[in-house]
């Protein structure tokens, strides 16, 4: 027996229970991969390579292994979710080997890779079919092979290396990262040759060429989606300022996650690590660090948590709600202490990557360092080279920062020995990470559940009661898999239009106030464990509908006040009124940092669950000002993402809804726009519909 229980037979058994308890089954999309699926769905049911415009990855190799699958098992989101579990299982696998070939004891490599499988960016993204998982399993065993070639384990190795590179190239461009960093760091260990320069060359040379031959033959014979990424897009974004606002306002959120979730590592690594530092060093390190953070402390947001990490769960809330605890939910000051612990573990994990890098210039130098070696220098290379892409690129989604994880955490170990771990820290490093464990299996697995609910609720809806998809909102990836580019955010509900049969009905994560309830569906969930449901709604009809319109030409006898279409009803704030733009006729109002506030009024007479839409144009170079609604209390009325439409002259229709809570006692609301920011933003032609 003992020739089979090694560590990863452990990660084999750990990954199958994992399984058994999120439950993987059900034949709905999650997050982008509906259009990733039709890809595969038409190589593997048609025989065709099809090329959805969604995606801006490369993707082939990713359509072609979940197109394997449904020719085998038939097509289903399902067959294709175990497509990515069978690689999420590999990557595992094949991230433990990489770890004990950079120099990592068997033990450490194994709590590594547990701590990898459990990264919710990981975990979650295992059970669905985005390409994270594959991407990440090809890009390992690259590096896998890449380290051994670096290590002087044969030149099988390079081609090996070269191989899983274009695999990986062909699911995202990013797959080139890892032959630019073997290139890199096999140059600068052996001695400068014909030969070792062919071969440092390799990888990159057939990856590349690789990368070129499939953007040309795709873009002549299927052309490139507008999203598809571009070098000389990310050449451009040096110059044109796009790489400086990404350092300014992105890359923090990148180190908090890290800092998140390689917690464990990091502490139980820290007193290890700093005992080995010189005095001059750690000094060094901590103010760098410090000052290269603070710019960053006051914007501490839950901007940086999203799309995969959201709301203390997994995956995008995408169907409305009005109960709180109907999603994961987690107080605001919660949310900043938990921004604040990764920003804290960011910082750490700046200062060690600042030490590690001054530890490998004295490497490179001397040949030898009882610190750090070649392994340490590829994988800091890899992780340095990604984060570049990320800058260079602009663009945040937490999940991206996945592809770093087994590089850092690499970086981080001491190479080929054991070290002590004082009895505390191992004791919070455990803690952490059991809650990183058991936070990435429970909101896993609550995620699926109630999208499993959702798709049980759509089917009834198509099958029993014969309704088209149009005529339902189900959602983000409900509305483009049924090829409904009829976007609104989730909580709007189309008042400008109630009555059009298109969107009559709703999927929501609770009942809501003017709509009939027509169907729920219960599901399970562990956080916190209770039974809840998912909802089908039928819009009710309104009993009555108030409309006040202000174009900010009319002002009262004493001038103290905007007239309405409503004898009784006057806006304050004439103060902002200015005659330099308009939207229609003269006038327009501007909030700035003098006048921040506008079109001031006291609403009376609110019921319960009425309804209230704000529909105005505005100009202005930001979309975050908006119209707010204060509550009698000292709490203002949420409302879901603005509805912007431009017109040629630069204004832009901005509409918001707000609806009162059905438990709501007072009667009256302040009514106002708020600029908070020193813009200026003008705004014109108020409209604010009550719909009762």
């Amino acid at each position: 027996m003992k020739k089979y229980l090694s560590f990863p037979f452990y990660l084999s058994v750990i990954w199958l229970i994992c399984i058994i308890l999120v439950n993987p089954f059900g034949d709905f999309p999650l997050n982008d991969d509906w259009s990733y699926a039709r890809n595969a769905q038409a190589l593997a049911l048609e025989n065709k390579i099809y090329f959805d415009e969604w995606g801006a990855m490369t993707l082939i190799a990713h359509t072609m292994w979940g197109a394997l699958f449904c020719k085998t098992f038939g097509f289903s989101f399902t067959v294709l979710r175990f497509s990515t579990l069978i690689l999420g299982w590999l990557g595992l696998l094949v991230t433990y080997r990489f770890f004990q070939e950079g120099g990592m004891k068997k033990n450490y490599a194994f709590w590594a890779t547990i701590l990898m499988a459990f990264n919710p960016f990981y975990f979650a993204n295992s059970f669905s079919y985005m390409t994270e998982v594959p991407f990440m399993f090809f890009l390992m065993s690259a590096a896998y092979f890449s380290l051994k070639a670096i290590n002087g384990k044969g030149q099988r190795n390079i081609f090996l290396a070269t191989l899983f590179s274009i695999i990986a190239t062909m699911i995202r461009q990013p797959g080139i990262l890892v032959p630019i960093a073997f290139l890199i760091t096999y140059i600068a260990k052996n001695k400068l040759s014909l030969k070792t320069t062919i071969q440092g060359f390799t990888p990159s040379f057939f990856t590349l060429g690789s990368l070129i031959l499939f953007t040309n033959w795709r873009n002549a014979n299927y052309g490139l989606s507008k999203n598809f990424g571009k070098t000389s897009q990310l050449i451009d974004n040096i110059s044109n300022g796009y790489l400086a606002d990404a350092i300014a306002t992105k890359s923090s959120g990148y180190f908090i996650l890290w800092g998140l979730f390689l917690l464990p590592i990091l502490i139980v690594l820290v007193s290890d690590f700093w005992k080995k530092i010189p005095p001059i060093g750690k000094i060094i390190s901590v103010v760098i660090a410090l000052l290269l953070s603070y710019p960053y402390y006051h914007s501490l947001a839950d901007s940086y948590l999203g799309n995969t990490f959201y709301n203390f769960g997994i995956g995008l809330i995408v169907l409305p709600t009005e109960d709180q605890s109907a999603i994961n939910h987690i107080h605001e000051n919660d949310w900043k202490n938990l921004t604040l612990i990764g920003f804290i573990g960011g910082i750490i994990l700046l200062k060690w990557i600042l030490i590690r890098t001054t530890q490998l210039l004295f490497l490179i130098k001397n040949k030898t360092s009882t610190s750090v070696n070649w392994n340490t220098f590829f994988a800091l290379a890899t992780a340095f080279g990604y984060f570049a892409f990320l800058m260079l690129n602009n663009f945040y989604f937490d999940r991206y920062s996945l592809v770093a994880v087994p590089f850092l955490i690499l970086m981080l170990f001491p190479q080929n020995e054991n070290f002590s771990i004082p009895r505390p820290l191992k004791i919070v490093g455990q803690i952490s990470l059991a809650a990183i464990i058991l936070f990435s299996i429970g909101a896993t697995h609550d995620y699926l559940s109630w999208n499993r609910a959702r798709w049980e609720i759509a089917n009834y809806s198509h099958e029993t009661l014969q309704l088209e998809p149009a005529e339902i909102n189900g959602g983000f990836e409900y509305k483009k898999w049924f090829g409904i580019f009829f976007n609104r955010p989730p909580g709007y509900f189309g008042l400008e239009d109630w009555e059009s049969p298109r969107e009559h009905y709703i999927i929501s994560h609770s009942e809501q106030c003017l709509f009939k309830t027509i169907k729920s569906v219960p599901y399970t969930r562990y956080f916190p464990p209770k039974q809840d449901a998912i909802y089908l709604l039928e819009k009710e009809k309104f009993s009555h509908t108030d409309t006040i319109t202000c174009n900010v030409e009319l002002l009262s006898e004493d001038g103290q006040r905007f007239l309405t279409n409503q004898d009784e009803i006057r806006l304050m704030n004439v103060e902002s009124r200015v005659s330099d733009k308009a939207h229609s006729g003269k006038y327009s109002i501007l909030l700035d940092s003098k006048h921040p506030y506008g079109f001031t009024y006291t609403m009376e007479n609110l019921q319960p669950c009425e309804k209230i839409l704000v529909i105005s144009w505005k100009f202005s170079e930001t979309n975050s000002i908006k119209a707010v609604i204060a509550m009698e209390g000292d709490f203002y009325l949420s409302n879901p993402d603005l509805l912007l439409d431009k017109d040629e002259n630069g204004w832009t229709k901005q509409a918001q809804e707000f609806t009162v809570p059905k438990d709501y006692k007072g009667n009256k609301a302040t009514f106002f726009f708020f600029n908070p920011t020193t813009e200026k933003v003008y705004f014109d032609d108020l409209m604010i519909v009550r719909i009762r």
